[in-house]
């Protein structure tokens, strides 16, 4: 998530100087040749694996250990934590105490927070890789009883024993183990019914990695075929700081994965479990390159897929012993995200940071799985390996022979079936799908067929952006205004032409495509800080107010996607070369492509460490209000109407009724029975000669609650209320800001009793309404910029319509019920939906009458006030009106959202395959 940056500039200006120093100095200086691996070891029984990834295993090495005071540890501990947390300062609500019994108080807690990279805030590499260590510190002196004098410990898990891997296994380990056995002997391959029967009655995984598969342990693919689990690699991998990767895939006793022709799917039967070993190379001070296991990560399929299990094992400093990562979140959850620092170089003693991602991560990228499955990486167009240079694989890779037979191995060992065991590789490789298949299907008839660039960047897509990017990805759930931003092999990038198409939010374009006649400018405008294409920003620059860096949730640093992303970029077709003869186009795309690698080699290099921004969106148990003032501010000015303005029934039902607001959007597979007229037949809905404008079982309805929430609250905390949304991530990014978690928090509960109960019982019924507005109204002290707000505020789908002023929106922050307010304004001038200035959103003409009932709702707006004659009439009313809006969405987080299961979302009108049949 971090990136080292060479020569980055503001402003064109600097940017022509830096490209001047390019031409002159030709690429970056070259960074050291790398260290070479150890030659692999003599031949055995089982053929040594043919693949260009290999992996010679470290042997592991003893825990490292120190020795600290207690006067050196409280030194150090003031050194990094004072500033915020020491008396008098309490930032984030929190002081430790001073002297022994604080720390022995507050210890574990803030060794958890440093363990997890969450503390010190927005902290870089060097200050993350210090607070690690300092929470290991405190943990050892915790556990030897707190001594007053001197201590020891490790920040090496020191756990003893396990299993060692044979020297011979470990020096020819490959990303396909360390050999591959013979797919033409049965007898070699097993089954392994006793840990399959167990796994099929599990709820959790088991604490010990050893309790998961006979013979994990030793990563002898031999022994492990004869248990029926086997290794392979996908086509289009997963960026990951570089670490190396071997993955296995265990498919319980009498079972198989089932390749389905006609969807051209797999289908994984449930309790099939999915290894996936991390390695980082270390160099050793023989001057070879040996690679570390650092984390196994397991999942085990479940159906429907949001029951599968998974987690992470880490090992210890040996490689002996692999322990389930269980670190808790705020709310006392498994498992978190959380920082390891291990050791890359044995003769300098250098470290680095690595980075574990937590529970929700991976659920944000898992649930975007292809065969909605939770499983990413093992596909049909996956397994289908591919010789380099064909299908988007990159021409310089080494790939090699048993990594492009991996499937004849998996289907003559039975593990798929539903392809010909017997079928040669081109008879396979024809039964599945491939990257060139989808590029001839999408491009329009007797156009030429997208290019080697598309399909280099569409092939690292499948591996990096489609899991999110898809109709089931978490980028889309949580913004469905970016739904045609389908990256999955089938989706939108082949026969798109991206050059000048604006974001969702219509502010920049994805791709600039006119250089203005200058023949320099692209190399320009990839050098600059914010390059004119979004599409090459969001996976070249670091997170900023208003894009996330691409691929997300991974640490480090892929130079390979700006390159790809570049080179796209520059094949495509630019403004002025439709008339150009083909000669002189290749010309043009030849000398961007040359300035596409030059930007990129001048701008982009491996970051010496990683730099991680933890994320915990969860909220504490016991229930904790964000804001402890809110006793002191709640009914007192400015926010004495908050207690003034009564909640009635009227309001809870309002909340909840239905109102025609617009028409589903169309889409395959989506049918809309014929329905009778509504009650009230609004102009909205008729053509000009007065008939439907679609059959009358396409309205699309609303409730003022959902549409509340989905129009102003979801925008950072989510569609689920659970706080995970673009916006949620940018933040915590941006200043350590912690987006709510709605449901699970204020909405929840503790122990059985409601979090909402203090609110009610300091202000009565719905008294966490009253909360929740004054939140929403200026107890949230988070400052939101105009470009953050440019970004992240958006109409998408919603009927709401508001001023498109940003700097309005900047005006109002965090405290998004302005929004509310500026909504209510339209329906008072009569302007809402109408896109006459300051409406903006001619889309949402059909919500006028919900909402004009929400704002004029014990709030009657009399022709004084409409006109504006009235100052203090107005302000009075437009205070009233925003207050129902907030109590609306306070009553569908409440009664609906909080509800309903987890990560349950109100459909929007371009959601038709998610409507409930009438």
């Amino acid at each position: 998530m971090w990136m080292t940056r060479k020569g980055f500039v503001p402003g064109l200006a600097r940017g022509v100087l830096l490209w001047a120093g390019v031409l002159a100095a030709g690429c970056s200086e070259s960074p050291p040749p790398p260290l070479p691996v150890p030659p692999p070891p003599v031949a055995t029984a089982c053929p040594p694996a043919r693949s260009g990834e290999r992996i010679p295993m470290h042997a592991g090495a003893p825990a490292a250990t120190f020795t600290e005071t207690f006067d050196g540890l409280k030194a150090r501990v003031d050194a990094q934590c004072a500033q915020c947390h020491a008396a008098p300062n309490a930032v984030g609500g929190f002081q430790y105490g001073a002297g022994l019994e604080g720390l022995k108080h507050d210890g574990a807690r803030m060794a958890l927070k440093a363990s997890q990279g969450e503390m010190p805030p927005l902290a870089t590499p060097e200050q993350t890789k210090k607070a690690v260590e300092l929470a290991c510190a405190i943990d050892a002196w915790l556990a030897q009883g707190s001594p007053t004098g001197s201590f020891s410990g490790s920040c090496d898990d020191a756990v003893t024993g396990g299993v060692s891997v044979e020297p011979g296994v470990a020096a020819a380990m490959t990303d396909l183990g360390h050999c591959v056995p013979d797919v033409t002997k049965p007898e070699l391959f097993g089954s392994d019914p006793d840990k399959d029967a167990a796994f099929a009655a599990l709820t959790k995984l088991p604490p010990r990695l050893s309790d998961t598969d006979t013979d994990i342990m030793t990563f002898d693919v031999e022994k492990l075929a004869a248990r029926g689990t086997f290794a392979f690699a996908p086509t289009y991998p997963l960026f990951s700081d570089h670490a190396k990767k071997l993955r296995l895939v265990h498919v319980p006793a009498g079972q198989s994965i089932r390749y389905d022709a006609q969807t051209k799917a797999f289908h994984i039967p449930p309790n099939t479990r999915f290894y996936k070993t991390f390695f980082k190379s270390v160099a050793g001070k023989d001057g070879y390159l040996r690679y570390r296991k650092i984390e196994t990560r397991l999942i085990v399929v479940r159906e429907p897929w949001n029951q599968s299990l998974f987690g992470t094992y880490l090992w210890n400093a040996e490689g002996t012993v692999a322990e389930l990562h269980d670190l808790r979140y705020r709310n006392g959850e498994p498992f978190s995200d959380r920082v390891l620092v291990y050791t890359e170089h044995e003769g300098t003693g250098k470290t680095r940071n690595y980075a574990i991602p937590g529970a929700h991560r991976c659920v944000n990228c898992h649930t975007g799985s292809e065969g909605q499955n939770f499983v990413l990486g093992f596909t049909p167009l996956q397994l289908n390996r591919r010789a380099p240079g064909e299908a988007g694989v990159d021409a310089n890779a080494n790939i090699q022979e048993d990594e492009l037979s991996q499937l004849e191995r998996l289907v003559r060992a039975g593990v798929i079936t539903g392809l010909p065991a017997s079928g040669t590789r081109q008879e396979l490789r024809d039964l599945l799908p491939k990257l060139e298949g989808y590029a001839q299907q999408a491009g329009p008839e007797g156009q030429p067929v997208p290019g080697k660039e598309a399909l280099e960047l569409q092939g690292y897509f499948v591996g990096n952006c489609a899991q999110c990017h898809n109709p089931n990805g978490f980028a889309v759930q949580s913004n469905p205004a970016i739904a045609s931003l389908d990256f999955s092999a089938g989706g939108i990038l082949f026969g798109w032409n991206p050059c000048g198409v604006k974001e969702s939010n219509g502010q920049r374009s994805y791709a600039v495509c006119d250089d203005g006649a200058q023949p320099d400018f692209f190399l320009k405008d990839l050098l600059l800080r914010t390059p004119g294409s979004t599409l090459y920003q969001r996976v070249a620059r670091d997170t900023d107010a208003r894009i996330i860096h691409m691929p997300a949730n991974v640490p480090g640093n892929d130079c390979r996607a700006a390159l790809l992303m570049a080179r796209y970029l520059g094949a495509l077709e630019w403004k002025g070369e439709e008339a150009l003869s083909a000669q002189d186009k290749a010309a043009k795309k030849q000398e961007r492509l040359r300035q596409a690698e030059q930007a990129v080699a001048a701008s982009c290099s491996n970051p010496t460490d990683v730099r991680w921004i933890t994320e915990d969106f969860t909220d504490k148990v016991p229930y904790e209000p964000r804001n402890s003032r809110w006793k002191d501010a709640i009914g007192k000015p400015p926010y004495e109407h908050l207690t003034r303005y009564p909640i009635t029934a009227q309001h809870e039902q309002l909340a909840r009724q239905s109102f025609p607001t617009n028409w589903w959007v169309g889409k395959p597979g989506c049918s809309f029975p014929n329905q009778p007229a509504p009650e009230t037949i609004e102009p909205w809905m008729l053509d000009t000669l007065g008939r439907p404008r679609y059959s009358w079982g396409r309205l699309y309805s609303s409730t003022p609650g959902a549409t509340a929430f989905q129009g102003i609250c979801a925008n950072c905390h989510g569609r689920a209320g659970d706080g995970q949304s673009g916006a949620a991530k940018t933040l915590v990014a941006l200043n350590g800001a912690r987006v709510a978690n709605l449901t699970a928090g204020l909405f929840g509960a503790t122990n059985g009793t409601p979090n909402l109960v203090p609110f009610e019982q300091e202000y009565g019924a719905h008294g966490g309404a009253r909360y929740l507005l004054w939140m929403a109204s200026g107890g949230t002290t988070v400052q939101f910029t105009e470009q953050f707000m440019q970004a992240w505020v958006k109409y998408g789908e919603v009927d709401i319509d508001f001023s498109a002023d940003t700097r309005d929106w900047a005006s109002w922050g965090a405290n998004m019920l302005g929004a509310a307010r500026g909504a209510c304004d339209l329906i008072r001038l009569g302007k809402f939906g109408t896109a006459t200035p300051p409406s903006a959103n001619i889309t949402a003409i059909g919500g006028t009458r919900m909402w004009t009932e929400v704002c004029a709702l014990d709030n009657p707006l009399t022709e004084g006030i409409r006109e504006g004659t009235d100052s203090a009439a107005l302000q009075e009313w437009l205070r009233h009106a925003e207050f129902n809006v907030g109590v609306m969405a306070y009553f569908f987080l409440r009664d609906e959202l909080s509800k309903n299961p987890p990560g349950w979302i109100y459909p929007l009108r371009n959601e038709c395959e998610k409507r409930v049949a009438p």
